[in-house]
């Protein structure tokens, strides 16, 4: 019973670590990509705010691997998220 439980603690633990890898990927990604609209010169004055918050939830996106405690690594995705979802929204209704 305990190998079962430490081999399912295990899986756990790489399942979490994978999908934090994951979501903090994508927000980079969209960052990447706000990035590189801006200086090919895609935003116009009203899109640039979104490009800026999707370029900021990349930068909340990277710094969750700096912080070494669950709990507010946990709130950073999350706001990484968000800031990534709003930018590409905005972007995308404002186009």
């Amino acid at each position: 019973m305990e190998a079962y439980k430490e081999s399912v603690a295990r899986l756990q633990h790489t399942a979490y670590r994978n999908m934090r890898q994951v979501v903090a990927y994508a927000t980079i990604f969209v960052a990447v990509m706000a990035t590189w609209m801006v200086f090919n010169g895609q935003p116009t004055p009203a899109t640039f705010p979104w490009y800026a918050i999707a370029i900021l939830s990349g930068a909340l996106g990277l710094s969750s691997y700096v912080i070494s405690e669950p709990r507010p690594r946990l709130y950073v995705l999350a706001a990484a998220v968000v800031f990534a979802v709003v930018g590409v929204t905005g972007v995308f209704v404002t186009d």
